[in-house]
């Protein structure tokens, strides 16, 4: 089936550079392996691919694009040259990852407007988005080499956030989103793929309508604290303060220094907010701890949810509420034959 894949892809571009095909054929490959979204042919994402990113390019630092976006910046998508920009002096694998995490932007662009998202009108679940972008980026990774990433406990303020808190990742970026994606994955008792599939479908918005569905049945199911429209906005916030906490722009530095911004972003449609780490932990703090009562109290996978709780106090203290009350529940008595 790879070199089957390698054909199709070379058929529809001849002069393809070996690099860029191979790349392109590893992605299509695990996509349709997976059969991550099998309502649509392969044919039609590698051609929506193609009109988006054609070719491959690793830049080191004398290119214009180190110059102006210094670095920080992994890759780039310039839809001018269609070309994937990836920085030369990454470490691997996160090197091969970028471009598959490039490269997955490029397929999930709608070419009706160039815009990528499950949502079209505006940046509404950004950190879905890219949280699903670096977890399918690094599963086509995994599988082409072989590999399995082991889950990883990032201290906080690794990934510029405050302190005190511990990341759970199997991820090489991107960590804090993943931690995020895995519990809302939890939540609505899906996998991460689901998270992939629906960034697919953005006519009409109908991945983010289907998350809402799903989502509002856990609500009603677990009696969730937060209506639909307020998840998203405590996780585009989050997703807002890393973004410019990582960017090069006038707020950087106010940002990483845990003080807020004077001005106020617009995280949603006619919703601003001034950014600061600690409104971000808060956010975070609150949603951990909302969550996993509600789920504890409803029946639901409180256990592993605890496992992704960030802030390391409360973690211990739910882990220590869930060990006391395994401890309480007896065991099913067995039987003894006569």
């Amino acid at each position: 089936m790879y070199e089957e894949m390698k054909k199709l892809i070379k058929s529809k571009k001849e002069n393809i550079d070996e690099e860029t095909l191979t790349y392109f054929t590893n992605y299509f490959y695990v996509m349709q392996k997976d059969k991550i979204n099998p309502s649509v042919e392969i044919e039609s994402f590698i051609d929506n691919a193609l009109n988006y990113a054609s070719k491959v390019e690793f830049y080191d630092e004398n290119h214009n694009l180190y110059k102006k976006f210094g670095g920080d910046v992994k890759g780039y998508r310039d839809s001018d040259t269609k070309t994937i920009f990836i920085r030369d002096n990454l470490e691997e694998p996160l090197r091969e990852i970028t471009v598959y995490h490039e490269l997955h932007h490029a397929v999930q662009t709608n070419p009706e407007n160039d815009r990528v998202g499950i949502n079209q009108e505006s940046n509404i679940g950004r950190l879905i988005m890219e949280g699903q972008t670096q977890y399918f980026a690094e599963k086509v990774y995994q599988e082409i080499h072989g590999v399995k990433f082991d889950e990883r406990q990032i201290p906080s303020e690794n990934l510029r956030m405050l302190g005190n808190g511990t990341v759970v990742s199997s991820l090489h970026n991107y960590e804090m989103y993943d931690n995020l994606l895995s519990k809302l994955a939890i939540v609505l008792g899906v996998s991460k793929d689901y998270f992939v599939s629906i960034n697919y479908l953005y006519k009409d918005n109908e991945g983010l309508k289907d998350l809402e569905k799903r989502y509002n049945e856990a609500r009603e199911k677990y009696h969730l604290p937060y209506n639909f429209n307020s998840l998203l906005l405590v996780y585009d916030y989050i997703y807002y303060v890393d973004l410019l906490a990582y960017m090069q722009n006038k707020d950087k530095e106010v940002i990483l220094s845990g003080q807020e911004t004077q001005n106020a972003y617009e995280i949603h449609p006619n919703q601003a907010a001034k950014l600061s780490l600690k409104t971000q932990r808060n956010y975070l703090n609150n949603f951990d701890v909302s969550f996993f009562l509600a789920l504890m109290e409803n029946g639901g996978n409180c256990e592993e949810f605890c496992h992704y709780i960030v802030d390391n106090d409360k973690r211990a203290i739910v882990e220590q509420y869930i060990g006391k009350k395994q401890e309480k529940t007896p065991s099913t008595p067995k039987k003894v034959s006569q």
